[in-house]
């Protein structure tokens, strides 16, 4: 097994009656080095079964959460479903299958190797060179086997070690709509975006612009060519604006830069900074704070992904230390994470010593702690200053009476109520005076 893990000797799941070794090929050791040219090793991690006799029963290269999907795979393969053996067979059997032929070539197009893979493609085409025997899936929609050959050995061909535009441009020239001819365009532009001549590429990325004007992935190839040759400044512009149109509320970092990256070629600094400058990098923070928070309140409120969400709830701190909202929302986090050390850390004394005279904060860490039920004293002792800052503040006396009747002091909740309505205006008394009806039938009063 070549992989992130090791296992000793075990039994898998009661498939095997006897034991098997999984093992982990480390290639900067001579034994896992072997392993790697041996089998034609060509990414990682990459599981790859064998049988007792050494010869290749299956493989499944890279990983892609979750993981009983992964682990479902496994299993399909250690029963012997769609392995490579499996087809291995069907296919010395019957070489005229083109079940069996499409199936193979794709077991070696994920294993990427670019010879056997594509020489099995070709099969596919061979034996059915209309595409009527047989489809297969690709992003929702539905190509014929043939069609998916042709495309396959084009991307091949662009990314392998000696690259040909030659079959991706045959497969252009011949389909003119679907998700995979617009994957074919993308694919091709990718690869002008940095290699083909000047007058090539152009002429093949103006191509793909107009045949998909709204397409990031092929304004991005354009742009980053433009940048790449530094000719045609003013159509990347064009490119890299429309790009960051279409994406006005999330635009790709990547594409501001690559507009940024283009002013600047015209000697247009404040351009650059007017797109990816201060207020850029500013908003970018504010998203990602809110992401964060979100994720950390949303996992810490379920007792998962805890360490993760404490990971998040200190970003949120650390990025933004000096705003109420976020910070007790963090706090809020790192209570539910039974972490009430971290909480009054970022929330606690410190915060009120810092904002000793700001009645409005004080009034908000009160409430906070007053609804979480903790830090009662230290709630109450905020509330109780908000009261000396602002005596004429009704809020300031009701936050003390929240505190009280969190504590189950009612006769003294009620005392700060009636502060309270002395103190407010006359379009304000009668939610005070609601309140306290409501205490005094608490407490037995009335």
């Amino acid at each position: 097994m070549l992989g992130q893990q090791y296992w000793e000797n075990k039994t898998y799941h009661g498939y095997f009656n006897s034991h098997f070794v999984m093992f982990r090929a480390d290639r900067t050791q001579k034994s896992g080095a072997d392993i790697f040219t041996k089998f034609n090793i060509m990414a990682t991690p990459t599981v790859l079964m064998l049988d007792p006799d050494g010869s290749e029963v299956d493989w499944h290269v890279g990983y892609d959460p979750p993981a009983e999907k992964f682990h479902a795979q496994i299993d399909k393969s250690f029963k012997g479903i769609d392995t490579y053996k499996y087809y291995a067979e069907l296919y010395a059997k019957n070489p005229k299958d083109i079940k069996t032929v499409f199936s193979l070539a794709r077991k070696f197009d994920d294993r990427y190797n670019q010879e056997k893979a594509t020489a099995l493609y070709k099969e596919v085409i061979a034996l059915d060179p209309e595409g009527k025997l047989g489809t297969t899936d690709f992003k929702k929609t539905k190509v014929s086997n043939t069609q998916y050959a042709e495309f396959q050995i084009g991307s091949l061909a662009l990314f392998g070690m000696k690259v040909d535009v030659g079959p991706m441009k045959a497969f252009l020239a011949k389909y003119h709509d679907g998700e995979i001819v617009k994957a074919g365009y993308q694919r091709l532009a990718s690869y002008y975006s940095r290699g083909g001549t000047q007058e090539e590429s152009m002429k093949f990325l103006d191509e793909a612009v107009a045949k998909y004007p709204d397409d990031l992935s092929v304004n991005s190839a354009y742009v980053r060519k433009v940048i790449y040759t530094k000719e045609n400044v003013d159509k990347g512009i064009e490119r890299s604006e429309h790009i960051n149109d279409l994406a006005m509320y999330n635009p790709d970092p990547s594409n501001v830069k690559d507009l940024a990256d283009l002013y600047a070629l015209k000697g247009q600094l404040t351009k650059a900074d007017s797109v990816y400058g201060k207020d850029f990098i500013d908003g970018r923070v504010s998203m990602f704070v809110r992401s964060a928070l979100q994720y950390a309140t949303f996992w810490s409120s379920r007792n998962m992904n805890t360490e993760s969400a404490l990971a998040m709830a200190d970003l949120v701190v650390k990025l933004k230390p000096e705003d109420d909202y976020y910070l007790r929302q963090a706090a809020q986090a790192y209570s539910a994470l039974k972490n009430p050390d971290k909480a009054l850390e970022v929330y606690g004394p410190k915060y009120v010593e810092k904002y000793a005279t700001d009645a409005n904060r004080l009034m908000g860490y009160s409430a906070f702690w007053a609804e979480q039920g903790k830090n009662l004293d230290g709630a109450l002792m905020a509330a109780k200053k908000t009261t000396e800052l602002a005596p004429t503040n009704p809020r300031s006396w009701n936050a003390v009476a929240v505190v009280y009747q969190k504590l189950k002091k009612l006769d003294d909740a009620i005392k700060m109520i009636e502060k309270a309505i002395e103190v407010a205006d006359e379009n304000q008394k009668s939610f005070y005076k609601n309140k306290l009806e409501i205490l005094k039938k608490q407490a037995g009063v009335i």
